[in-house]
């Protein structure tokens, strides 16, 4: 009888299907000073398959908050990011099938990609509470870029946000070894309607992941060398630490 008591909640826990916010911070240092980029970013998962969402443009207006040290720079930036959003869009997806660690990412121009990550953690003996939740330390890379990552056994969700999942417990926290790229777990709670996840995504081509980022690697490039034509005494450098490809430094 305990058994089969056993059997029955085990099956009701696992259709559990959960609403996870989080906050996605990039922070850059520079001449100007430190400026911060705030991401609201949404993950919805029922521990088999999830959808990760950021960069949503609900009424014309991207979900993101900017801070940079002189107002005059930020008006700038906010200027500039409002000139290049285009109506309403659900933005950038990772569409994640936990079983055969399968990833399906919907950029933001439109594109699909699918790739598979090889992840593998080192769960360390270290322990902090986040939000009321004791959670664990885990170390692992993706694109040759080195994530701490904080993960509490109090949520039995093995998934996380953007390409992150895969440890014994939801992922609160997560930071690249820079700093630069940080997930900050802000809420959970249970989905009383969970069809959402299994909706498709309207994407409109399959694209090449090599080929996007080699396109996106070429043109940073070009500017660098035409910078660096016209300027050759000085010292120039430029970076790429996009969030979805290798760190790239041209100098």
């Amino acid at each position: 009888m305990k058994q089969i008591i056993f059997l029955f909640l085990f099956s009701i826990c696992g259709r559990s299907q959960y609403k996870v916010t989080y906050d996605y911070t990039m922070q850059t240092n520079d001449s100007f000073g430190t400026a911060k980029t705030i991401y609201k970013c949404y993950l919805y998962t029922d521990n088999k398959q999830s959808k990760f969402i950021k960069d949503r443009v609900i009424d014309g207006k991207l979900e993101q908050e900017m801070s940079y040290p002189k107002p005059d720079l930020e008006e700038k930036f906010k200027a500039e990011n409002k000139a290049n959003v285009f109506g309403d869009s659900i933005g950038y997806v990772v569409t994640k099938f936990l079983a055969s660690d399968s990833i399906y990412v919907r950029t933001q121009g439109g594109a699909l990609l699918k790739m598979n990550i090889e992840k593998k953690y080192d769960i360390l003996n270290e322990y902090k509470t986040i939000n009321g939740y004791k959670c664990q330390k885990a170390i692992t890379k993706i694109y040759d870029r080195e994530f701490e990552v904080w993960f509490t056994t109090e949520i039995p969700v093995n998934d996380g946000p953007w390409k992150l999942s895969g440890l014994p417990g939801l992922i609160i926290e997560a930071h690249s070894k820079n700093r630069f790229h940080n997930f900050y777990f802000t809420s959970i709670k249970k989905l009383s309607n969970p069809d959402y996840i299994y909706k498709k995504t309207p994407f409109r081509i399959v694209g090449d992941e090599a080929a996007i980022i080699g396109r996106r690697v070429k043109s940073i490039e070009k500017i660098f060398k035409y910078r660096k034509s016209k300027f050759p005494n000085n010292q120039i450098k430029s970076t790429i630490d996009d969030l979805d490809m290798p760190k790239i430094v041209f100098e």
